[in-house]
């Protein structure tokens, strides 16, 4: 096969374009496909095969290390927004939690663009398949991987009214114990787990644009000047950031857009770059009253080796926002008995300035599962290799804003307000560094205008971003860019609505679901 000619071209080599780029090859008919990579293939680079030392990844090399604009309602603060630049993609840099979404979120994706295939029922296949081919398994499911504080942080949320989710049912409200998608403790790339011998993999290659004929996508310029012709498709998997930026540098976009950059117009298509979300998060820090137990990474006594398999962590709760709050800040309706937020309770504070890992803090996570706020994506110049500018707008309804403030409400409760973790946590530590002075301690009673405070100093997002090349308004429910022809779209960005869980559970099945449909015209 020629380097500059093959059936596919797919850019972007994440984990949807690994999925992509191996079910295509593998098929039958046995079509050439090259798969283009911005990032270096990662085999035999430090840190990347276990999901803890995972953690020192993120603003390194393998990261595109995004930066978005002021954020007015985040005191304006400029977020860090992580992306795999690396063969594999989020599947190297993620903590490797395996958390699908509820049955009420896949639903209201086929309500949404209007075909059942992608609700629930017609998704379950693909996600049961991507389940099995991975051997996503609980925590528990290693008996030697038993964390101390799991029977007491369950304890905790059953004393607030949480039950078990009934995920037979396909519901994850209520407590879940979480997956993850390892293997024998190391990580589990998209590019190991979908293998790509038959593919010609140009990593450390950066793509300019998609080449047209007409409304015919021919194939793809890199920035070097070369050009790959694709005899069939040319399908985009560069993640929520990056695949609105190539259609835009491919004149595809808003006209107004292209037009003040000097971009010819192949394709007016105002969605593109719109609909931008993530789960927007907070993350506290709990100080332990006896260390020495060994409760939390850091810890001398913490040392049994299977707690380093993964992230140390136990359960997942997703819980709705009570009807009396909901009803002040929402009307029609389309949140009730709708899972808004997820908060995890981990064993090390990871990341959180000025928290030392040593044993003497847990954390947790609370975030937006469902949030309402929209961002955007944009070209800042037409140079690819220029970051897009991306503007999150984190917080901006009022919903989002109650739901955060209850959720984090809710955390307090079980971590400082239990009759089962009173007697481990002794309080919580507010985070340090510059821009966080003056931060108060918050406790079960805290203040509105000091969790407030907390939230827009301290808020972020979760790394689960989707929804700038949207189902329904960019692209149809095959992945087909409308109004082209031979141009798909196949990673995050084709999500029309936020989902709960998190997010690589979906991906790995939407990614297997349009390989499928790729498939089946071949």
């Amino acid at each position: 096969m020629s380097s500059t000619t093959a059936d596919y071209i797919v850019v972007g080599g994440g984990l949807a374009g690994c999925v992509i780029a191996s079910r295509l090859s593998q098929s039958e008919k046995k079509p050439s496909v090259i798969l283009v990579e911005a990032g270096p293939d990662p085999s035999g680079k430090p840190n990347t095969d276990t999901i803890l030392n995972g953690l020192s990844l993120l603003g390194g090399e393998l990261d595109h290390a995004f930066q978005s604009a002021p954020v007015p309602t985040t005191a304006n603060r400029q977020h860090f927004l992580p992306a795999g630049k690396v063969l594999g993609g989020g599947s190297i840099l993620n903590f490797g939690g395996w958390l699908r979404a509820d049955v009420a979120d896949y639903d209201a994706w086929g309500e949404a663009v209007g075909d059942r295939s992608w609700s629930y029922e017609g998704l379950k296949p693909w996600l049961d398949k991507v389940e099995s081919h991975l051997g996503a398994a609980t925590i528990s499911s290693d008996p030697n991987r038993i964390y101390p504080l799991r029977n007491a942080v369950k304890t905790a949320w059953d004393e607030l009214g949480s039950q078990p989710a009934e995920e037979a049912k396909g519901s994850i409200s209520g407590i879940v114990e979480v997956k993850e998608n390892t293997q024998n403790g190391l990580r589990q790339p998209s590019y190991a787990a979908y293998p790509l011998e038959r593919v010609t993999v140009m990593t450390n290659t950066v793509v300019h644009r998609v080449n047209f004929s007409g409304k015919q996508a021919t194939g793809i310029l890199l920035v070097d000047g070369r050009e790959i012709t694709a005899q069939k498709e040319v399908i985009i998997t560069a993640g929520a950031y990056r695949t609105p930026q190539v259609l835009l540098l491919s004149g595809i976009g808003p006209p107004d857009v292209l037009s003040s950059h000097g971009i010819p117009v192949v394709q007016p298509s105002l969605g593109v770059g719109k609909n931008l979300f993530d789960h927007f998060a907070i993350y506290l820090a709990f100080r332990l009253r006896d260390p020495s137990k060994g409760y939390a990474l850091g810890s001398s006594a913490f040392n049994n080796p299977s707690f380093f398999k993964g992230l140390p962590y136990d359960w997942a709760v997703s819980e709705q926002l009570p009807a009396e709050k909901l009803d002040k800040v929402e009307s029609g309706g389309a949140f009730h008995n709708r899972n808004l937020y997820e908060v995890l309770v981990v064993y090390v504070p990871p990341g959180i300035p000025g928290i030392p890992v040593d044993g003497t803090h847990i954390a947790t996570s609370t975030m937006l599962l469902l949030p309402t706020s929209r961002g955007t994506v944009t070209i800042k110049s037409t140079d690819p290799n220029d970051q897009p500018e991306i503007q999150p707008n984190y917080l901006a309804t009022e919903l989002d804003r109650e739901v955060i403030a209850h959720a984090a409400r809710r955390t307090l409760d079980a971590l400082l307000g239990t009759e089962a973790l009173k007697p481990i946590v002794e309080g919580e530590t507010p985070p340090s560094g510059e821009g966080l002075e003056g931060l108060k301690p918050l406790t079960v009673d805290v203040s509105d205008s000091d969790l407030h405070e907390r939230i827009l100093k301290t808020g972020m997002q979760h790394h689960h971003s989707g929804g700038t090349a949207a189902m329904g308004s960019v692209v149809d429910v095959d992945g087909k860019v409308k109004g082209v022809e031979r141009l798909r779209v196949a990673d995050g960005s084709v999500l029309p609505v936020p989902l709960g869980g998190h997010p690589q559970a979906t991906l790995y099945a939407v990614a297997e679901k349009l390989a499928d449909a790729i498939l089946e015209q071949l």
